[in-house]
């Protein structure tokens, strides 16, 4: 006899596609740490081993691989399939992804299916489908052409208004480019992310920035932290750097994230610009970081100079959290978190002279760079916090979940 939903968690498989830790990753990570698991039993499908499934094995939480190819892995969201027909012909590459999955949902009897990620969106909802089990998305992306080739947009479309049974966005921003793209409205509601205060403000095991790369104390730090793509405007924090060492020549920038799957040929593209510049022994590339709380905490300015739309940036957020100001791309779902002049400043993307104009403003105005930062704070806390992220995904999760045989 089938037990009552209250007497037993619900069975959630959770899809994400990348093995390594992106801002998705991340804010599933916080879900998942803070879940009531008398009420959700949670499952995370991977397509391979690294740094997220080492973090989740750490956490306890449950961790399923199917593997696939390298090459599939580093197919890119947007324009690294030019067309919908090279989107079939790579479909034959996940044929062995997706018999193990619909396998491995059927065996398990799984009540709900999550897909975190574009690429889990599509091969999950197939699978959920075809297992006759319940799908949500947790949507990170922004459907822009900037960003996504239109075939990817109106597949993605097609398949939103037809397999989840609902699309829960990272914020408004990301809603409306959903439904701008064809999904159908009342499919989208939005869950903002939130922080997860305890690992960010955890003291670290390691030496703060200052000791392990010899630097005085009065060094002045500026970062940036992401996932090294065009997309995430690195090159234009690079190319503000000399005007800011003319007036503060004690000022280092540490550039805190790596390429994934591979994809180096940006990262080759921004050491050579540093190197172009002659500023090598003011920039670091500090490569991927477990300890991104403690790394952000010893920066004095944090800049995301994004030049393609970001849904949310949880980056942003954390480096609200800490107290830090930020300069941001006004962009995208930044301006749902970011009050110009009020808890952070935002530059136009691309423009490498308003980056220096404004790192430059906050140093010769320290009241204004430490005022700005405990408003952020305030209003992150405020704003965003964890007990509404985690409650709101729980709420959803039980709503949406089939009450199947339990496994």
């Amino acid at each position: 006899m089938a037990l009552d939903k209250t007497e037993s968690p619900i069975a959630l498989a959770i899809l994400d596609h990348s093995p390594e830790i992106g801002g998705a990753e991340s804010s599933l990570l916080t879900f998942l740490r803070h879940l009531d698991r008398r009420k959700l039993d949670g499952v995370v499908i991977l397509t391979g081993e690294g740094a997220f499934s080492e973090r989740l094995q750490k956490e306890r939480i449950a961790v399923h691989i199917i593997p696939v190819s390298r090459q599939l892995l580093r197919l890119k969201r947007g324009y690294g399939w030019k067309s919908f027909f090279s989107f079939l012909t790579h479909l034959v590459g996940f044929q062995p992804l997706f018999i193990r999955l619909c396998l491995f949902l059927r065996r398990h009897r799984f009540e709900l299916v999550m897909t975190n990620t574009v690429k889990a969106h599509l091969y999950g909802s197939l699978a959920a489908f075809l297992c006759g089990i319940p799908v949500v998305w947790r949507f990170h992306d922004i459907l822009s052409t900037s960003d996504f080739n239109p075939w990817w947009i109106r597949l993605i479309a097609l398949f939103g208004n037809v397999f989840p049974k609902k699309i829960l966005a990272v914020s408004e921003t990301t809603r409306t480019h959903l439904i701008g793209s064809g999904v159908r409205r009342e499919k989208v509601g939005v869950v903002f992310n939130g922080v997860d205060e305890e690992l960010l403000t955890a003291p670290g095991e390691g030496k703060d920035l200052r000791q392990e790369f010899n630097l005085g104390e009065k060094a002045r730090l500026v970062g940036c932290v992401g996932r090294l793509i065009p997309q995430k405007g690195q090159r234009s924090l690079v190319m503000a750097i000399p005007e800011i060492l003319r007036e503060y020549p004690e000022t280092f920038f540490f550039v805190v994230g790596d390429a994934f799957h591979g994809e180096t040929s940006y990262k080759e593209e921004l050491m050579k610009a540093v190197k172009n510049k002659r500023i090598e022994g003011h920039v670091k590339f500090t490569g991927f970081r477990m300890d991104v709380g403690e790394v952000m905490r010893c920066l004095d300015i944090m800049v995301y100079p994004s030049v393609a739309p970001e849904s949310f940036g949880l980056s942003i957020l954390e480096g609200m959290y800490l107290g830090k100001p930020v300069i941001a791309s006004r962009i995208g779902g930044v301006t749902e978190i970011v009050e110009d002049g009020v808890t952070g400043i935002l530059v136009e993307p691309n423009h490498p002279e308003q980056i220096a104009d404004r790192i430059l403003y906050l140093f010769r105005n320290k009241e204004i760079c430490d005022r700005i930062g405990r408003k952020a704070r305030e209003v992150a806390v405020r704003r965003f916090p964890l007990k509404n992220y985690v409650e709101a995904m729980e709420a959803a999760c039980r709503e949406l979940a089939s009450p199947g045989v339990r496994r």
